[in-house]
């Protein structure tokens, strides 16, 4: 009897190991930042270093057999019993080992989202880190896969460590991240909400639209000197169907095919084999028009036909068609010169229509670019989950209001609490983040120095935040 319950007990410990292990392969601690540190990079101060994890996980690749994914774990450094939880989604990636995994690829974005207090998971996607395979870029449904399976990991590894989440969850993501973010949206919603429930979301400039907007902007007559991204596409949809093409004839001129090839091959990176085809382009057609790399033959047959298997792979990669639930935002900066903002105008258009229940989305700056954009809708997204967080590891918002007038305003800003102001910082920020004015608060603020536009004021002290939108007339 007493073997019996040895092996019992052995027995039980094997199938729990088992069950714990289903989702993690491994989690380590890889680095840390402190606030200064952070502060310092990104020239915004935040109250809270943090603590970075690279976990790797169990899930399923672009050819549906098994795999181990990797991500990006940030934990803020502070005393807190429970944090929100914030899923990033990291823009295009050059290299498959330039992901946020190895802390090389959109740093600054999820080390200022934990040090606001946030926990973050930033996934690689499949294909980069430590995945198998070629990426399948802008690839819907795997995109989605590997951040709910990265969130199940996450969860299984909070049962042995001192770190809790509550149930505040948001998402977001920038350029090609906006699109992943939506498509784990989307995911979330329809078909894990008795699991997870999606408190608030920001997808911010990306290409929701691949089927139209994008799928005009591959075939067009127009110089666009990002065409490293219209073969990333046609490879990575390739290694999920597998039937896009037979030969990369089919499909790209043959003054460019060795380029894409030593791209595949991983020979070159992006922005390498982005240089090479506007060379190419250049010097054998005198354009960069993204319609110069295709066989002639496809483009007829991709025009021509809304039936054709690409315009069908297309539209299967679209993120907008459903209505999202929980509050949504979707920013965008109309100078945008890689992701054309009409992705963004199309989409709320149409999920306004399927019935989306609080939806909003924002021009931020009409002649912002691509790169100049991420900052304010960084900005703009943490202000946005800041008012779903009730008690969080950062205390977000002053028990007393602030309240700031006119705005807008001609010049001078008014404010009224909190009650006594001694100690309060105010910080002036342009829509890029860069700080204009720093300065102990007073009652009123003078912006008559500044140009026309919107700016952002922050009021803090050690404990307590705030960051208002004003437009400067």
């Amino acid at each position: 009897m007493k073997h019996l319950n040895i092996f019992s007990a052995f027995f039980l410990l094997l199938f729990i190991s088992s069950v714990y292990s289903q989702h993690i392969n491994s989690v380590d601690q890889i680095s840390s930042a402190t606030a200064e540190e952070i502060s310092k990079l990104i020239d915004f101060d935040v109250p809270y270093g943090v603590h970075f994890y690279k976990i790797t996980y169990h899930t399923t690749g672009s050819d549906d057999m098994s795999d181990i994914a990797s991500g990006l774990i940030v934990i803020p450094d502070n005393d807190a019993q429970e944090f929100p939880l914030v899923i990033y989604h990291h823009g295009t990636s050059p290299a498959k080992d330039q992901v946020p995994s190895s802390l090389n690829l959109d740093y600054e974005a999820y080390a200022f989202i934990g040090a606001s207090g946030f926990a973050v998971l930033a996934p690689d996607y499949l294909g980069m880190g430590d995945s198998r395979g070629f990426h399948p870029y802008v690839h819907r449904e795997t995109q989605a896969r590997t951040s709910v399976d990265m969130l199940n990991a996450f969860h299984e590894w909070l049962k042995n460590e001192d770190y809790a989440v509550n149930d505040k969850l948001f998402l977001t993501g920038y350029s090609q991240g906006g699109h992943a973010s939506m498509s784990t949206h989307q995911e979330l919603e329809l078909f894990h909400s008795a699991e997870f429930s999606v408190t608030a979301a920001t997808h911010l400039s990306g290409p929701y639209s691949v089927s139209g907007v994008m799928r005009d902007l591959m075939f067009s007559q127009l110089d666009y000197f990002f065409l490293g991204f219209i073969p990333y596409l046609i490879l990575g949809y390739q290694e999920v169907y597998g039937n896009v093409y037979e030969d990369l004839s089919e499909i790209f001129q043959p003054e460019f095919i060795t380029s894409v090839e030593a791209f595949y091959n991983g020979d070159i990176n992006l922005i390498e084999l982005t240089i090479a085809l506007n060379f190419l382009a250049g010097q054998n057609y005198g354009n960069s028009y993204p319609v110069t790399l295709f066989n002639p033959d496809l483009v007829d047959d991709v025009t021509s036909d809304d039936d054709h298997p690409i315009n069908f792979i297309l539209r299967e990669n679209d993120t907008y068609n459903w209505a999202p639930q929980a509050p949504t935002r979707i920013f965008y900066c109309m100078g945008d010169e890689v992701v054309p903002f009409e992705n963004s105008i199309l989409v709320d258009s149409v999920l306004q229509a399927n019935g989306a229940v609080d939806l909003i989305t924002e021009n931020l700056n009409s002649d912002m670019s691509h790169g100049e954009c991420a900052v304010p809708a960084l900005l703009e997204t943490i202000e946005f989950f800041n008012g779903f967080v009730e008690t969080s590891a950062y205390p977000l918002a002053f028990e007393e209001e602030i309240i700031l007038y006119p705005n807008p305003t001609d010049g001078k800003i008014n404010i009224s609490g909190p009650h006594g102001i001694t100690g309060y910082k105010a910080q002036v920020m342009d829509v890029s983040g860069k700080i204009l004015l720093n300065q102990s608060l007073s009652s009123e603020i003078n912006l008559d120095h500044l140009q026309s536009g919107i700016y952002f004021i922050r009021i803090s002290n050690r404990q307590e935040v705030s960051t208002h939108k004003i437009l400067l007339k």
